[in-house]
């Protein structure tokens, strides 16, 4: 065998194994990048059936084509709830005003089924936003949605009993903003402003 062909076969060889590097480091990357979808956001979210303040059934089903704003509270809660759901209506209005109006469904689902009635919610929320659409559902529906979106809340005993009404429910306080399939794409907690939140809100309608 010439050297000429010696030289042909040691670059084919090395070629071939500059293609083996190349390949490992492309499916390296493509793996990478496919764990980053799977694990780079927290799995917030899930189907729930609940009753809107009509007392009309109400799923997830219903919200497909907007993005969800969701708060969690209760009509009992002394300052926090009433401060979050002023927020809120600021950031709707925010939205509004950007002409996203259609785009977003803001939602308060009430922890507290004892004593929240449809009436109350509907009542309540009139005291803050027109189109916060108000949800509440029995102690097992909520205990189930609060668990799909990683939501802390813990109500005493006393609100499982009929004879005490006098009891503060404790519950984590973030807006949880999922896409027009129920997805999560953020959450937002007290650290930011409205104004903050809208803007967020907006850029990843936008996007």
């Amino acid at each position: 065998m010439s050297r000429w062909s010696l030289g042909v076969g040691g670059l084919s060889g090395l070629g071939l194994l500059g293609y083996y590097f190349y390949e490992k480091s492309r499916v390296t990357e493509l793996k990478k990048n496919d764990k980053q979808q799977q694990f780079g956001k927290p799995k917030v979210g899930g189907s729930f059936y609940l009753v809107d303040t009509q007392g009309k059934p109400v799923s997830d089903n219903d919200f497909k084509d907007k993005f969800m704003l969701v708060y969690f509270g209760y009509t009992f809660c002394p300052d926090v709830c009433p401060e979050e759901l002023d927020r809120m209506a600021i950031i709707i209005d925010k939205i509004k005003s950007a002409g996203f109006e259609k785009e977003l469904a803001p939602i308060f689902i009430s922890c507290d089924p004892k004593r929240d009635s449809v009436k109350n919610i509907r009542e309540y929320l009139l005291d803050f936003h027109k189109d916060i659409i108000g949800l509440i559902g029995t102690h097992a529906q909520i205990k189930k949605v609060a668990k799909a979106y990683r939501l802390y809340f813990s109500a005493p005993p006393m609100a499982l009993d009929d004879d005490n009404d006098d009891y503060l429910v404790d519950h984590s306080i973030f807006f949880y903003f999922m896409d027009k399939d129920g997805k999560y794409l953020a959450h937002y907690g007290r650290n930011e402003s409205a104004e903050v939140i809208a803007d967020k809100i907006i850029a990843l309608i936008k996007h």
